[in-house]
This record gives structure tokens, C-alpha cells and sequence, in this order.
């Protein structure tokens, strides 16, 4: 083997010495080109892809804000805030109970029944709080009245109740008679709906302000309900007695 003067010998592995030197050149420079590309170019095609699906989530967002405005307006919005009234109406406007024995009140009016006596447990909405708080967004409150009035009218007072706004579910029912008298003990529930503090509208989706066939059906069923008068709980949770006589009452 002959050793030039550079140091190399005039052939590697059977191959002149020039022609290897020759290829290294171009090799070099294109494992230049490898590194670069891995160092510069990969990351620029990360944020390339980031940015565009950026661009794509944009575009979906906007189309799904077209659609919702022109869903919106293709509707009657009169016809909107009427429905949404009517929703409202099936829920009690405070969270008390001594409201709601308002509405009972008003409810047995109707039919010739009245209060005679009434019960509010605390306790119970708390423990109806602890179990519901996070799975629902609804207070349920419930309270318990005995009621006076006509027998021939209970049956009245049971579908005045069912059958009014604010809704209003019977959970018990117990009647004793006297004469054409009936005192009438129930355990009454509504609903009040809490401040949902964290609701975006701009979340919102098309099919969350499209009516589900269930929420038609529904607004259907509560059109026949009879909407109450409800009066402020301005005095504090006092309740009146009227002097009324307790027919039941043995001394």
C-alpha cells in the first residue's frame, strides 16, 4: 500500500484515495442537510400543524355561530320568550318555603279549602341540599299543610294543586272527615332553580337551543296548568292566623 504525502494511502478498500475524498464532499453537506432539518425544519412543521389546527377550530366555530344565527332568526323570538315565561313559571321565584305555602294557599282558594296549619322542616332541605348539590341544579322544597274545607271539593283541591304553576308534587296524602268537612294533610314539594353563575351563552351548541321533541311535549303538558298569583315573601315568613275553628279540635 502506498502512503501519499497527505498521510492517506492512494486507496481505500480498493478504491482511489480521490474518488472517496470526491463523495465525502456532497456526504458531508448532506448530513448537514439531515441535521438541519431535524434542529430547524421538524419544530417549524410542529408549529405549522398547531397553527392550522388553530385555523380549523376558528372555522368551526364560525360556522357553528352561523348556524345558531340563522336558526335564531327564522324563529319567532315572541314565541321564544313566551315558552321560556312559561318554564319560568314552573319553578318558585325564591327559595322559600313559606312562598310555597303561599302558593299552596292560593292553589286551595280556588276550591274553597284553607290553611288551617302548616310544618317547615329545615333540616330537610339541607339534607335534600348535601344530596343533590353538584348532580342537579334544583332545590327541591318541600313542606307540610293541613288544609280545611268542603269533602266534596278534596278531589278539586288535589287537582288544583297538580294542576297549577308553580309545579307542585303531592308526596303524601291523608284525609279524616267530619260531617261535609275534610281536613286534608299533605306533604308538598316544588322545585326552585339556583343562579348557575359559571353559564356561558357562548357555549351554548345549536342542538342546546334547538327544543327537544321531550321539552315540546313538556311545554304542551304545562299550557293546561292554571299560573298563580304569587305574592313576595315581604313579611318575613309570618304566617296569619285567621281564627278559623278547627273542626277536628277535642278539648
Amino acid at each position: 500500500m502506498k502512503i501519499e504525502k497527505g498521510g492517506l494511502p492512494d486507496k481505500i478498500f480498493g478504491i482511489d484515495t480521490p474518488i472517496i475524498m470526491l463523495w465525502l464532499e456532497p456526504i458531508g453537506l448532506g448530513a448537514v442537510l439531515i441535521i438541519s432539518m431535524i434542529a430547524v425544519i421538524v419544530p417549524k412543521f410542529g408549529e405549522i400543524s398547531a397553527k392550522i389546527g388553530r385555523i380549523k377550530s376558528v372555522m368551526a366555530k364560525t360556522e357553528e355561530v352561523n348556524q345558531k344565527r340563522v336558526y335564531l332568526q327564522t324563529v319567532d323570538q315572541d314565541e321564544v320568550k313566551k315558552n321560556a315565561n312559561k318554564f319560568a313559571l314552573a319553578l318558585l321565584p325564591e327559595k322559600s318555603s313559606y312562598l310555597l305555602v303561599r302558593v299552596v294557599r292560593n292553589a286551595a282558594a280556588g276550591v274553597n279549602f284553607a290553611i288551617d296549619d302548616f310544618s317547615i322542616s329545615m333540616g330537610d332541605i339541607k339534607a335534600d341540599d348535601a344530596g343533590t348539590k353538584g348532580a342537579s341544579s334544583f332545590d327541591k322544597i318541600p313542606v307540610v299543610v293541613t288544609l280545611v274545607g268542603p269533602r266534596e271539593n278534596y278531589l278539586s283541591l288535589v287537582n288544583s294543586i297538580e294542576k297549577s304553576l308553580p309545579l307542585m308534587s303531592i308526596d303524601s296524602f291523608d284525609m279524616r272527615t267530619v260531617g261535609n268537612t275534610s281536613l286534608v294533610k299533605m306533604n308538598i314539594s316544588a322545585y326552585y332553580l339556583r343562579d348557575i353563575s359559571d353559564l356561558k351563552v357562548e357555549n351554548l351548541k345549536l342542538v342546546d337551543l334547538t327544543p327537544s321533541q321531550e321539552e315540546f311535549n313538556l311545554l304542551s303538558k304545562i299550557n293546561d296548568y292554571r299560573t298563580l298569583a304569587i305574592e313576595g315573601n315581604t313579611d318575613g315568613g309570618n304566617f296569619v292566623d285567621y281564627g278559623r275553628n278547627d273542626p277536628f279540635f277535642t278539648p
